[in-house]
Protein backbone atom coordinates (compact mmCIF):
# COMPACT_ATOMS: atom_id res chain seq x y z
CA UNK A 1 0.00 0.00 0.00
CA UNK A 2 1.67 3.20 -1.18
CA UNK A 3 0.36 5.97 1.06
CA UNK A 4 2.45 8.91 -0.05
CA UNK A 5 5.23 9.52 -2.51
CA UNK A 6 7.76 12.17 -3.44
CA UNK A 7 9.97 12.73 -6.45
CA UNK A 8 13.37 14.11 -5.54
CA UNK A 9 16.84 14.48 -6.99
CA UNK A 10 20.01 13.43 -5.21
CA UNK A 11 21.42 16.96 -5.39
CA UNK A 12 23.82 16.51 -2.51
CA UNK A 13 26.68 14.06 -2.90
CA UNK A 14 27.94 14.29 0.67
CA UNK A 15 29.90 11.09 1.05
CA UNK A 16 30.20 7.59 -0.36
CA UNK A 17 27.35 5.55 1.05
CA UNK A 18 27.67 2.22 -0.73
CA UNK A 19 30.21 -0.21 -2.10
CA UNK A 20 31.86 1.47 -5.08
CA UNK A 21 31.96 -1.74 -7.06
CA UNK A 22 28.19 -2.20 -6.81
CA UNK A 23 26.86 -0.49 -9.93
CA UNK A 24 23.25 -0.77 -8.71
CA UNK A 25 23.95 1.89 -6.10
CA UNK A 26 25.47 4.40 -8.54
CA UNK A 27 23.43 7.54 -9.20
CA UNK A 28 23.51 9.39 -12.53
CA UNK A 29 22.59 13.06 -13.05
CA UNK A 30 19.57 11.94 -15.10
CA UNK A 31 18.19 9.77 -12.29
CA UNK A 32 15.14 10.74 -10.25
CA UNK A 33 14.10 9.09 -7.00
CA UNK A 34 10.58 8.35 -5.85
CA UNK A 35 10.17 7.92 -2.10
CA UNK A 36 7.18 5.80 -1.05
CA UNK A 37 5.79 4.60 2.26
CA UNK A 38 4.37 1.11 1.95
CA UNK A 39 2.36 -1.32 4.04
CA UNK A 40 2.33 -4.93 2.90
CA UNK A 41 0.47 -7.18 5.30
CA UNK A 42 2.18 -6.76 8.65
CA UNK A 43 5.38 -5.32 7.16
CA UNK A 44 5.95 -1.58 6.70
CA UNK A 45 8.81 0.08 4.89
CA UNK A 46 10.00 3.12 2.97
CA UNK A 47 10.94 2.27 -0.61
CA UNK A 48 13.27 4.49 -2.63
CA UNK A 49 12.66 3.82 -6.32
CA UNK A 50 15.07 4.99 -8.99
CA UNK A 51 13.57 6.16 -12.28
CA UNK A 52 15.64 7.07 -15.33
CA UNK A 53 13.84 8.72 -18.24
CA UNK A 54 16.51 8.03 -20.87
CA UNK A 55 16.73 4.31 -20.17
CA UNK A 56 13.16 3.95 -18.85
CA UNK A 57 14.47 2.14 -15.77
CA UNK A 58 12.33 1.81 -12.65
CA UNK A 59 13.42 -0.28 -9.71
CA UNK A 60 13.76 -0.21 -5.93
CA UNK A 61 17.17 1.34 -5.26
CA UNK A 62 17.03 0.68 -1.51
CA UNK A 63 14.50 0.50 1.29
CA UNK A 64 14.12 1.17 5.01
CA UNK A 65 12.30 -1.27 7.27
CA UNK A 66 9.87 0.28 9.75
CA UNK A 67 8.44 -0.99 13.01
CA UNK A 68 5.26 1.07 12.86
CA UNK A 69 2.32 1.90 10.60
CA UNK A 70 3.21 4.86 8.30
CA UNK A 71 0.71 7.67 7.67
CA UNK A 72 2.62 10.60 6.16
CA UNK A 73 5.90 11.49 4.48
CA UNK A 74 7.73 14.75 3.80
CA UNK A 75 11.05 15.13 1.97
CA UNK A 76 13.50 17.72 3.30
CA UNK A 77 17.13 18.67 2.69
CA UNK A 78 17.82 20.09 6.17
CA UNK A 79 20.27 18.01 8.19
CA UNK A 80 18.26 17.16 11.31
CA UNK A 81 20.85 14.86 12.82
CA UNK A 82 21.67 14.73 16.52
CA UNK A 83 22.93 18.12 17.73
CA UNK A 84 25.68 16.64 19.92
CA UNK A 85 27.12 14.72 16.98
CA UNK A 86 27.04 17.87 14.85
CA UNK A 87 28.83 20.17 17.29
CA UNK A 88 32.18 19.60 15.62
CA UNK A 89 30.90 19.85 12.07
CA UNK A 90 28.44 22.04 10.18
CA UNK A 91 25.08 20.79 9.04
CA UNK A 92 25.30 19.63 5.44
CA UNK A 93 22.22 19.51 3.15
CA UNK A 94 21.15 16.05 2.10
CA UNK A 95 18.12 13.91 1.30
CA UNK A 96 15.97 13.18 4.34
CA UNK A 97 12.39 12.12 4.88
CA UNK A 98 10.17 12.89 7.86
CA UNK A 99 7.79 10.06 8.72
CA UNK A 100 4.49 10.39 10.56
CA UNK A 101 2.95 7.24 12.04
CA UNK A 102 0.11 5.93 14.16
CA UNK A 103 2.30 6.72 17.16
CA UNK A 104 2.76 10.39 18.16
CA UNK A 105 6.49 10.36 17.45
CA UNK A 106 7.96 11.68 14.18
CA UNK A 107 11.02 9.97 12.71
CA UNK A 108 13.52 11.57 10.32
CA UNK A 109 15.51 9.18 8.13
CA UNK A 110 18.59 9.80 5.97
CA UNK A 111 17.75 8.59 2.46
CA UNK A 112 21.39 8.79 1.36
CA UNK A 113 22.42 5.93 3.65
CA UNK A 114 22.05 2.39 2.35
CA UNK A 115 20.91 -0.26 4.86
CA UNK A 116 20.24 2.24 7.63
CA UNK A 117 18.53 0.88 10.72
CA UNK A 118 17.89 4.00 12.83
CA UNK A 119 16.43 7.44 12.16
CA UNK A 120 18.82 10.37 12.50
CA UNK A 121 16.34 12.30 14.63
CA UNK A 122 13.16 11.78 16.66
CA UNK A 123 10.56 14.48 17.30
CA UNK A 124 8.31 13.98 20.31
CA UNK A 125 7.98 11.05 22.66
CA UNK A 126 7.04 7.52 21.69
CA UNK A 127 4.03 7.07 23.92
CA UNK A 128 0.68 5.39 23.61
CA UNK A 129 -2.19 7.46 22.32
CA UNK A 130 -3.80 9.37 25.14
CA UNK A 131 -6.36 12.07 25.91
CA UNK A 132 -3.64 14.41 27.08
CA UNK A 133 -3.15 17.67 25.21
CA UNK A 134 -0.24 18.14 22.78
CA UNK A 135 2.60 20.17 24.25
CA UNK A 136 5.45 22.29 23.03
CA UNK A 137 9.01 21.25 23.91
CA UNK A 138 10.12 17.62 23.75
CA UNK A 139 6.69 16.09 24.46
CA UNK A 140 4.98 16.73 21.13
CA UNK A 141 1.77 15.13 19.90
CA UNK A 142 -0.39 12.70 21.86
CA UNK A 143 -1.99 10.94 18.87
CA UNK A 144 -1.18 9.82 15.31
CA UNK A 145 0.73 12.19 13.00
CA UNK A 146 -1.39 12.46 9.84
CA UNK A 147 0.37 15.22 7.89
CA UNK A 148 3.76 16.90 7.57
CA UNK A 149 5.08 19.96 5.74
CA UNK A 150 8.66 21.26 5.59
CA UNK A 151 9.16 25.02 5.39
CA UNK A 152 11.43 25.66 2.39
CA UNK A 153 11.87 29.32 3.33
CA UNK A 154 12.78 28.74 7.00
CA UNK A 155 14.44 25.39 6.58
CA UNK A 156 14.80 24.38 10.22
CA UNK A 157 10.98 24.41 10.63
CA UNK A 158 8.74 21.37 10.15
CA UNK A 159 4.97 21.47 10.70
CA UNK A 160 3.00 18.39 11.76
CA UNK A 161 -0.77 17.85 11.83
CA UNK A 162 -2.24 15.22 14.11
CA UNK A 163 -5.30 13.25 15.08
CA UNK A 164 -5.09 15.15 18.39
CA UNK A 165 -6.53 18.13 16.42
CA UNK A 166 -3.35 20.20 16.72
CA UNK A 167 -0.53 21.45 14.50
CA UNK A 168 2.96 21.62 16.00
CA UNK A 169 5.81 23.72 14.60
CA UNK A 170 9.13 21.96 15.20
CA UNK A 171 12.63 23.41 15.32
CA UNK A 172 14.74 20.74 13.64
CA UNK A 173 17.95 22.11 15.12
CA UNK A 174 16.82 21.39 18.68
CA UNK A 175 14.19 18.69 17.96
CA UNK A 176 11.61 20.62 20.00
CA UNK A 177 8.13 21.92 19.24
CA UNK A 178 8.09 25.72 19.47
CA UNK A 179 4.42 26.41 18.72
CA UNK A 180 1.14 24.54 19.21
CA UNK A 181 -1.74 25.63 16.95
CA UNK A 182 -5.22 24.51 17.95
CA UNK A 183 -7.51 26.25 15.45
CA UNK A 184 -8.96 22.94 14.17
CA UNK A 185 -11.69 21.11 16.08
CA UNK A 186 -11.02 17.65 14.57
CA UNK A 187 -8.19 15.62 13.03
CA UNK A 188 -5.75 17.60 10.87
CA UNK A 189 -5.47 15.62 7.65
CA UNK A 190 -3.32 17.89 5.44
CA UNK A 191 -1.00 20.90 5.85
CA UNK A 192 1.08 22.95 3.43
CA UNK A 193 3.43 25.91 3.89
CA UNK A 194 2.98 28.79 1.50
CA UNK A 195 5.40 28.70 -1.42
CA UNK A 196 6.77 32.20 -0.73
CA UNK A 197 5.44 33.48 2.63
CA UNK A 198 7.37 31.61 5.30
CA UNK A 199 4.87 32.24 8.13
CA UNK A 200 1.68 31.31 6.22
CA UNK A 201 0.37 27.79 6.75
CA UNK A 202 -2.59 26.15 4.99
CA UNK A 203 -4.42 23.24 6.62
CA UNK A 204 -7.48 21.06 6.19
CA UNK A 205 -9.14 18.54 8.45
CA UNK A 206 -12.00 16.32 9.46
CA UNK A 207 -13.82 19.36 10.84
CA UNK A 208 -14.73 20.08 7.17
CA UNK A 209 -12.71 23.28 7.05
CA UNK A 210 -9.75 24.74 5.22
CA UNK A 211 -7.83 27.31 7.22
CA UNK A 212 -4.95 29.69 6.54
CA UNK A 213 -3.03 30.93 9.58
CA UNK A 214 -0.24 33.47 9.99
CA UNK A 215 2.01 31.70 12.48
CA UNK A 216 3.49 34.98 13.72
CA UNK A 217 0.25 36.80 14.58
CA UNK A 218 -2.01 33.70 14.88
CA UNK A 219 -4.55 35.46 12.64
CA UNK A 220 -6.60 32.76 10.93
CA UNK A 221 -9.16 32.62 8.13
CA UNK A 222 -11.59 29.73 7.72
CA UNK A 223 -13.59 28.28 4.83
CA UNK A 224 -16.28 25.66 5.41
CA UNK A 225 -16.50 22.84 2.85
CA UNK A 226 -18.75 19.83 2.32
CA UNK A 227 -16.96 16.72 3.55
CA UNK A 228 -13.62 15.94 5.17
CA UNK A 229 -10.60 17.64 3.62
CA UNK A 230 -8.28 14.96 2.20
CA UNK A 231 -5.53 17.23 0.84
CA UNK A 232 -4.71 20.92 0.50
CA UNK A 233 -2.29 22.39 -2.02
CA UNK A 234 -1.13 25.91 -2.90
CA UNK A 235 -1.63 27.00 -6.52
CA UNK A 236 1.81 27.21 -8.18
CA UNK A 237 0.60 30.01 -10.51
CA UNK A 238 -1.27 32.25 -8.05
CA UNK A 239 0.13 33.07 -4.57
CA UNK A 240 -3.35 33.88 -3.24
CA UNK A 241 -5.20 30.70 -4.21
CA UNK A 242 -5.17 27.08 -3.07
CA UNK A 243 -6.91 23.80 -3.85
CA UNK A 244 -8.68 21.43 -1.48
CA UNK A 245 -9.69 17.83 -2.20
CA UNK A 246 -12.63 16.43 -0.23
CA UNK A 247 -14.16 13.11 0.77
CA UNK A 248 -17.26 13.96 -1.27
CA UNK A 249 -15.35 13.79 -4.56
CA UNK A 250 -14.90 17.53 -5.07
CA UNK A 251 -11.88 19.74 -5.71
CA UNK A 252 -12.42 23.31 -4.53
CA UNK A 253 -10.31 26.33 -5.48
CA UNK A 254 -10.24 29.20 -2.98
CA UNK A 255 -8.76 32.69 -3.10
CA UNK A 256 -7.74 33.61 0.45
CA UNK A 257 -8.85 37.21 -0.19
CA UNK A 258 -12.42 36.03 -0.89
CA UNK A 259 -15.13 34.22 1.05
CA UNK A 260 -16.57 32.06 -1.75
CA UNK A 261 -14.76 29.50 -3.92
CA UNK A 262 -13.42 30.50 -7.32
CA UNK A 263 -14.75 27.20 -8.63
CA UNK A 264 -15.70 23.68 -7.56
CA UNK A 265 -14.96 20.57 -9.62
CA UNK A 266 -17.10 17.48 -9.19
CA UNK A 267 -14.02 15.41 -9.91
CA UNK A 268 -14.71 11.82 -8.83
CA UNK A 269 -17.48 9.49 -7.68
CA UNK A 270 -15.55 8.73 -4.50
CA UNK A 271 -13.19 10.67 -2.24
CA UNK A 272 -10.42 12.65 -3.96
CA UNK A 273 -7.37 11.16 -2.27
CA UNK A 274 -4.67 13.05 -4.16
CA UNK A 275 -4.11 16.24 -6.16
CA UNK A 276 -0.94 17.45 -7.90
CA UNK A 277 0.30 20.47 -9.85
CA UNK A 278 3.52 21.12 -11.75
CA UNK A 279 5.30 24.44 -12.30
CA UNK A 280 6.50 23.24 -15.70
CA UNK A 281 2.95 23.01 -17.08
CA UNK A 282 0.92 25.85 -15.52
CA UNK A 283 -2.80 25.13 -15.43
CA UNK A 284 -2.44 21.35 -15.37
CA UNK A 285 -4.08 19.55 -12.44
CA UNK A 286 -4.02 15.81 -11.78
CA UNK A 287 -6.43 14.11 -9.38
CA UNK A 288 -6.79 10.53 -8.15
CA UNK A 289 -9.45 8.76 -6.16
CA UNK A 290 -10.64 5.65 -4.42
CA UNK A 291 -12.75 5.14 -7.57
CA UNK A 292 -9.53 3.81 -9.22
CA UNK A 293 -9.19 6.68 -11.72
CA UNK A 294 -6.66 9.40 -12.42
CA UNK A 295 -7.98 12.50 -14.19
CA UNK A 296 -6.23 15.41 -15.88
CA UNK A 297 -7.71 18.91 -15.81
CA UNK A 298 -6.98 22.24 -17.41
CA UNK A 299 -7.74 24.82 -14.70
CA UNK A 300 -6.33 27.88 -16.51
CA UNK A 301 -8.27 31.13 -16.03
CA UNK A 302 -10.36 29.43 -13.29
CA UNK A 303 -12.32 27.57 -15.95
CA UNK A 304 -11.68 23.89 -15.23
CA UNK A 305 -12.22 21.27 -17.89
CA UNK A 306 -11.48 17.56 -17.87
CA UNK A 307 -8.92 16.52 -20.47
CA UNK A 308 -8.48 12.83 -19.80
CA UNK A 309 -9.39 10.03 -17.44
CA UNK A 310 -7.58 6.75 -16.96
CA UNK A 311 -8.81 3.87 -14.87
CA UNK A 312 -6.45 1.54 -13.01
CA UNK A 313 -8.79 -1.41 -12.30
CA UNK A 314 -5.99 -3.51 -10.79
CA UNK A 315 -5.32 -0.85 -8.12
CA UNK A 316 -8.52 -1.32 -6.06
CA UNK A 317 -7.99 2.23 -4.78
CA UNK A 318 -5.60 5.11 -5.50
CA UNK A 319 -4.12 7.07 -2.60
CA UNK A 320 -1.74 9.73 -3.91
CA UNK A 321 0.11 11.08 -6.93
CA UNK A 322 3.01 13.38 -7.84
CA UNK A 323 4.57 14.89 -10.97
CA UNK A 324 8.25 14.42 -11.75
CA UNK A 325 10.12 17.75 -11.26
CA UNK A 326 12.24 17.24 -14.40
CA UNK A 327 9.76 15.52 -16.75
CA UNK A 328 6.37 17.19 -16.23
CA UNK A 329 4.40 14.55 -18.11
CA UNK A 330 5.56 11.69 -15.90
CA UNK A 331 3.07 11.00 -13.14
CA UNK A 332 3.67 8.62 -10.23
CA UNK A 333 0.60 7.14 -8.52
CA UNK A 334 0.35 5.23 -5.24
CA UNK A 335 -2.14 2.34 -5.28
CA UNK A 336 -3.70 0.02 -2.72
CA UNK A 337 -2.88 -2.97 -4.93
CA UNK A 338 0.14 -2.86 -7.21
CA UNK A 339 2.11 -0.29 -5.24
CA UNK A 340 3.81 2.34 -7.39
CA UNK A 341 2.25 2.98 -10.80
CA UNK A 342 3.63 5.25 -13.53
CA UNK A 343 1.76 7.10 -16.28
CA UNK A 344 3.39 9.15 -19.03
CA UNK A 345 0.52 11.51 -19.80
CA UNK A 346 2.22 12.69 -23.03
CA UNK A 347 0.83 9.50 -24.58
CA UNK A 348 -2.65 11.01 -24.25
CA UNK A 349 -3.69 12.93 -27.39
CA UNK A 350 -6.26 15.13 -25.63
CA UNK A 351 -3.61 16.35 -23.21
CA UNK A 352 -1.10 17.03 -26.00
CA UNK A 353 -3.62 18.95 -28.07
CA UNK A 354 -4.94 21.02 -25.17
CA UNK A 355 -1.51 22.06 -23.89
CA UNK A 356 0.10 22.16 -27.35
CA UNK A 357 2.66 19.76 -25.92
CA UNK A 358 5.43 18.00 -27.82
CA UNK A 359 8.36 16.06 -26.37
CA UNK A 360 11.03 18.37 -25.01
CA UNK A 361 8.68 21.30 -24.36
CA UNK A 362 7.00 22.54 -21.19
CA UNK A 363 3.69 23.47 -22.76
CA UNK A 364 2.32 26.77 -24.00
Amino acid sequence: WEILLYFYKQWYQRRVRAREEDVNYEVDPTDNFICCAKLDGEMSNIEVHLWNAEEQDLYVHHDILLDKYPLSLEWLSFDAGDQEELESEARVPGNYVALGCMSPQIEIWDLDIINTSEPVSLLGERIKQSKKKPRIGKKGHCDAVMSLSWNRQTQNVLASGSADCSILLWDLETATAKECLTHHSDKVQSISWHLAESSTLLSGGYDETCQVIDCRTKNCKLWKVLGDVEQVLWDVTNPFSFLAATSTGNVICMDMRQEKPLYTISAHSNEVSGIALTKLLPGLLATCSADKTVKLWNIADNKPSCLASREFPEANSLHCLAFCPDYPTMLAVGALTGGLLMWDISTNKDFRDNFNYTAGTTGS
